[in-house]
Formats: structure tokens, C-alpha cells, sequence
């Protein structure tokens, strides 16, 4: 299960840097953020995989992919909103705001450097722009977790039946 979530992050971050260097569709500051919440997928399934049989690296991989998923959908929602505010395209910041402390335009410009302003949207699947799918794919990361959070108070007990055969 976890390493399935760490694949799923280094899929997604593929295809954003697909989109940016094969397609030539550069990022804009709300891209750049939905590629670092989408780090925290991988991050979340590189700690789950150390030792998933423990609670204490489970939960706080379960938090990180729940957190992660509620900070991209709220920058996804934000990243729609500001394409279908007015009928003139979108407007939004033109430098990434990472913290102090970890300055990933800095570190790694070449993945969380903005290059473009929010502009028209040149992309489309089914209907659905990239913003869209962003949020459709956040969406479901929120409800994955959720249901990971509760499965971990809700686990059945193990029954040891050996103990009738010794």
C-alpha cells in the first residue's frame, strides 16, 4: 500500500515535469505548489514503507498524505477559482512563497522554479482542464487518507487460534 502511494507521488511529479520540459506547458506559482504537495506523497510513503507493522511510522505517514492532500486541494480550488473568477483568464502570483526553512525554488529551480503567470489553458482531458484533474486527484488522496486514518482506530483484533492447537 505504501510503496503504491509512493509510486502514485513519483508518477505525478512526472508527469508535471512531462508537462513542463516534453509539452512545454511552464508552471505557474500554483503548479509549483501543487508539485510540492505532491511530494508529500512520496515522502509519506517513504516513511509508511519503513515499517508499516509499527503505529509510530504509520499515522504520521497517514497525517503527511492527509495533510498534503488537504493543502493541494485548497491550492487546486484556489488554482480553479482563479481561472473561472473573470472572463479575462487567470492572475496569480509570480514567485513561489516557500518558507524559510525550505526554499524549494531555490533548491531545486528546475521543478519548483515558476516560469509562467497563470494563463490561458492550453491542456484538456476529457473535458476537464489541468487544475481540474489536479483537484479531482487531491480529492481523492483526502478521502484515501481519511479512510487510512480510520481503519487505523477501527482495526479489528487478531484472533490467535493457535493457542486451541498447543
Amino acid at each position: 500500500c505504501w510503496i503504491a502511494l509512493l509510486l502514485l507521488g513519483v508518477i505525478l511529479e512526472g508527469c508535471g515535469l512531462y508537462f513542463q520540459y516534453g509539452l512545454r506547458l511552464d508552471p505557474c506559482v500554483n503548479c509549483v505548489y501543487e508539485r510540492a504537495f505532491y511530494l508529500t506523497f512520496i515522502l509519506a510513503g517513504l516513511i509508511g514503507m519503513l515499517a508499516p507493522q509499527l503505529f509510530i511510522t504509520r499515522v504520521p505517514a497517514i497525517l503527511i498524505f492527509l495533510a498534503g492532500s488537504i493543502g493541494g486541494l485548497v491550492t487546486a480550488f484556489d488554482h480553479m477559482a482563479d481561472y473561472s473568477a473573470t472572463g479575462f483568464g487567470a492572475s496569480c502570483a509570480l514567485k513561489a512563497d516557500f518558507p524559510d526553512f525550505l526554499p524549494l525554488d531555490t533548491l531545486l529551480p528546475w521543478m519548483f522554479k515558476p516560469t509562467a503567470s497563470c494563463g490561458p489553458l492550453d491542456w484538456s482531458l476529457l473535458g476537464l482542464n489541468m487544475p481540474e484533474w489536479i483537484f479531482i486527484s487531491f480529492a481523492c488522496g483526502a478521502v484515501v487518507s481519511l479512510f487510512f486514518l480510520l481503519a487505523e482506530f477501527f482495526k479489528k483484533k487478531r484472533r490467535d487460534y493457535m493457542r486451541y492447537y498447543r
